[in-house]
């Protein structure tokens, strides 16, 4: 066999077995797939703000959802390394029914809205603010959302928001802020813990490093328990993936048990065509509130006062309003994790970042 022979063969094999260590996974921020059909209109009438957004939402539902589903359902289908999973981050409904028999309406055809998708890889889904909101969509979401839940993952032991589901070396994590158990940083902390997974991810619908003027993050008025959740995230390195902010957003924080990264997305796509953002914001503190003095000026101080405390450990941060989706890859022979980011239907990724470079 000729030198340039072997010398093809070796790479072909090296090539090969690369690929084969590198596991990509889809990352969807908020969708709010919605219905008019499935809301009570006379009782949204008492909420005019939910009024605006449901009229806009139920929209982009009937005019762009099918094409963007298209789009996203060709890339997991053609990506390499092969897309493993769709990761979607909650508020995957509107919510706001109106009533029981609606709110278990509106269930059902968001389960029906994913299945028609026809993705060719599974879901792992998490809990949303706005799908457990209005009358009957508690319910409803435990009725159908898990049972969604468990048909897409063949895993019949899920009984609630709260499961872990490993691919691969690849954990993926899911917390419910909602659920009011005194034991449920426990269980998180187990859920993480227990797997020796080369790769971890914690799915939380509500950042826990906030990220913009209106300070949303995770039990921001109780610092013991944020502080306990920062530790067992921190410890067991795992990337947040969060979204509920309708922004992209990168930061990175530190803690004295190692640093956090924070991944935020956003979904609900408003134009096709966009492919950039009008302002990049890289400057993380106090300024972030004052930037939009005019929401809730009453809780101005306090806000300022989150971002001011949190500055001091935040080492990277940018943010930016861009919808979209994110496509992660781990590679289980280096260790190493990359994140690309994709405007609306655009071919050609708006960045690309070495996440795991951000630990160093």
């Amino acid at each position: 066999m000729k030198t340039n022979q072997i010398f093809i063969l070796i790479f072909l094999a090296t090539f090969t077995i690369t690929v084969a260590q590198e596991k990509s996974f889809m990352v969807l921020g908020d969708i709010h797939y919605d219905l008019i059909e499935d809301h009570d209109m006379e009782w949204l009438k008492t909420k005019p703000d939910d009024v605006r957004q449901v009229k806009e939402y139920t929209q982009i539902t009937k005019e762009i959802w099918p094409v963007f589903s298209r789009h996203l359902r060709d890339v997991a289908i053609n990506y390499s390394p092969k897309v493993e999973a769709v990761v979607q981050l909650g508020d995957l409904s509107e919510g706001l029914a109106g009533t029981e028999f609606l709110a278990d309406k509106m269930a059902r055809s968001t389960v029906k809205g994913v299945d028609e998708v026809n993705m060719p890889v599974p879901w792992i889904i998490i809990k949303g603010n706005h799908d457990i909101t209005g009358p009957g969509a508690k319910e409803a979401f435990d009725k159908h959302y898990v049972q969604m839940f468990q048909d897409q993952l063949g895993r019949k032991d899920i009984t609630s928001a709260n499961y872990a589901h490993q691919i691969g070396e690849n954990l993926f994590v899911a917390l419910d802020p909602w659920d009011n158990r005194e034991d449920l940083l426990d269980e998180l902390e187990k859920n993480l813990s227990s797997s020796d997974a080369k790769f971890k991810f914690l799915m939380v619908h509500e950042p826990i490093i906030p990220i913009n003027e209106r300070c949303w993050h995770l039990y921001r008025n109780d610092p013991e328990k944020r502080e306990r959740l920062l530790e067992i995230v921190a410890k067991n390195k795992a990337i947040v993936l969060t979204a509920h902010l309708h922004l992209y957003a990168v930061v990175k924080r530190e803690t004295e048990f190692g640093p956090i990264i924070q991944l935020s997305f956003n979904s609900v796509i408003r134009d096709l065509d966009r492919t950039t953002t009008n302002k990049v914001n890289t400057k993380y503190g106090w300024n972030l509130a004052t930037d939009h003095p005019e929401w809730q000026p009453e809780t101005l101080p306090q806000r300022i006062k989150w971002l001011d405390e949190e500055s001091r450990y935040v080492t990277y941060f940018k943010q930016q309003e861009l919808p979209g989706y994110g496509l992660i890859t781990t590679n289980e022979e280096n260790g190493e994790i990359f994140m690309e980011y994709y405007s609306a239907i655009n071919k050609t990724p708006y960045e690309r970042i070495c996440i795991s470079d951000l630990y160093k």
